[in-house]
């Protein structure tokens, strides 16, 4: 049975800290495998290798961020710019409840279920999954001086972001809710 794991003799050169170890295992395909090492089977040689990649991002995600990279490098153009501005501008002016946001980020989610829940028709913005997203919260922080999301409007008038939103409490969401319209 010894003769089923066998021991490295060489040197194993020290790991640095990005490196993971690997076990090697040499043994007869008929013969059972010892899930940990006895007198008779000491520890199997273990050798640095690269650390594993990531598992690859989604692909709505991947392009999310393509477009930040590349869009950061050269910026959207003036024409770009304008156009987004006026889409976010004219969601804005329509009175409404409008909400900037992104479908992965929890604190939107968060404002989405709270304005479901008081019964609130509002209309929502996945910047992550348009064109334009990039550009349209370039123009929000020209608006607003907030980049972050959710970007919340209720009746023309900035809330914040779901803090703000959250503060409010459900009495004071609701009257604004109802002179907006929104209930």
């Amino acid at each position: 049975m010894h003769h089923l794991l066998r021991q490295s003799s060489r040197q194993i050169p020290r790991l640095s800290h990005n490196t993971r170890r690997i076990t090697i295992l040499t043994h007869r395909p008929n013969q059972p495998s010892r899930p940990s090492p006895t007198p008779n089977h000491p520890r199997p040689t273990t050798l640095p290798s690269q650390s594993h990649p990531s598992p690859p991002a989604t692909p709505q995600r991947t392009i999310s961020f393509l477009a930040r990279l590349f869009g950061s490098f050269s910026g959207p153009s003036p024409e770009r710019k304008m156009a987004a501005k006026q889409k976010a501008q004219s969601i804005i002016d329509k009175g409404g409840v409008a909400v900037f946001s992104k479908s992965y980020c929890p604190y939107c989610k968060a404002t989405k279920e709270l304005l479901s829940r008081v019964g609130a028709k509002y209309e929502v913005l996945e910047l992550d999954q348009i064109d334009d997203g990039a550009a349209i919260q370039d123009a929000l922080q020209e608006i607003t001086n907030q980049r972050s999301v959710p970007n919340i409007f209720i009746a023309k008038e900035h809330i914040g972001g779901n803090s703000d939103i959250q503060a409010l409490g459900e009495g004071n969401l609701k009257s604004k809710l109802t002179s907006a319209g929104a209930l």
